[in-house]
């Protein structure tokens, strides 16, 4: 080997580790709960060929310590969602771009893959469709990307970025960032992608496999509730595939119910005050979720082979 192909070599190599493959970036507000479960799978599943920064909108519990004492970069900074995600793109120098929630939990080895297969051509992005948690859909949603998974070909991403402006003292300052400024924060994306010759691809929504037995009957009638929900081993978090591979899992409601205090279900308490779903539904479900991820023992729905033969 030549001195300059040894050189090109080292610089490769020096490259690969200041820029990994993928920058990950992880939006986080008091999220204990799940946020240990969700950059130990980042990890595992990464193999060493991500970046991993978790952005915090300072929170009151213990995020920070749990996100550091696993090993990812910890940026506290009091901003909106659209800021947070804005600062995460700006910091990626990765060829692939990942942001996510805190309670999302990567499950297959390979997602990595599986999501860089779908960024060619005029793709830009691979995302879930914003149909709603479980059962529980939202027509409003359909067509658009949800906020909580976000893989973007990162070069692409920077490219359809605009000037916006802002308030400085007296003067209004230009600055460039990508258009999560609408509504629920993703629904301006494919109009900015499709505005730069981009497009993007969908991921399928599944929802919790069913239990024979309730997990939970409320003695109350809840605003939001159907006869489906009692049946759902995780409530109403959903897992998502591509190629007929689940690769992950988003829990929704990571805030409620995973501390030391659990919900009566038959007291009031445990109703939300605008009659919502019951926080005790969504406490049994979260924990059993984790019970189950941690005794390597998750119920993943099965995807069948006509389901597989239309993934995208």
């Amino acid at each position: 080997m030549s001195d300059g192909e040894e050189q090109a070599k080292r610089h490769a190599v020096i490259s690969s580790r200041s820029h990994p493959e993928c920058f990950i970036g992880i939006t986080s507000w008091n999220s204990e709960g799940f946020l240990g479960h969700c950059i130990d799978e980042v990890f595992r599943t990464t193999r060493r060929r991500a970046r991993v920064v978790l952005l915090d909108n300072v929170s009151t519990d213990r995020s920070v310590e749990v996100a550091r004492a696993r090993g990812a970069e910890v940026i506290v900074r009091k901003c909106s969602q659209p800021q947070a995600l804005n600062a995460l793109l700006t910091m990626s120098r990765s060829h692939y771009t990942l942001l996510i929630h805190s309670d999302v939990i990567l499950l297959h080895d390979d997602w990595l893959d599986l999501c860089a297969a779908k960024i060619s051509g005029n793709v830009a992005l691979v995302s879930p469709e914003d149909i709603g948690c479980g059962p529980f859909t939202r027509p409003w949603g359909k067509g658009m990307p949800e906020g909580s998974f976000l893989f973007f070909d990162t070069r692409s991403a920077k490219s359809a970025r605009k000037v916006f402006w802002r308030q400085r003292f007296k003067m209004k300052l230009p600055y460039r960032a990508f258009d999560f400024f609408g509504e629920h924060i993703t629904y301006n994306v494919p109009t900015t992608l499709a505005a730069h010759g981009y497009t993007w691809r969908m991921m399928r929504v599944h929802t919790s496999t069913r239990e024979p037995e309730p997990v939970y009957t409320p003695n109350f009638k809840p605003k939001y509730w159907g006869e489906t929900f009692s049946h759902l081993r995780y409530g109403l978090g959903n897992f998502y595939s591509l190629n007929g591979q689940v690769t992950h899992y988003h829990n929704w409601f990571d805030r409620v119910g995973l501390g030391s205090h659990d919900f009566d279900p038959t007291s009031t308490e445990s109703i939300p005050p605008e009659g919502g779903i019951p926080k005790a539904y969504l406490q049994i479900c979260s924990r059993r979720f984790l019970d189950d991820l941690r005794a390597g023992d998750l119920r993943v729905p099965k995807i069948s082979t006509a389901a597989q033969a239309r993934a995208p």
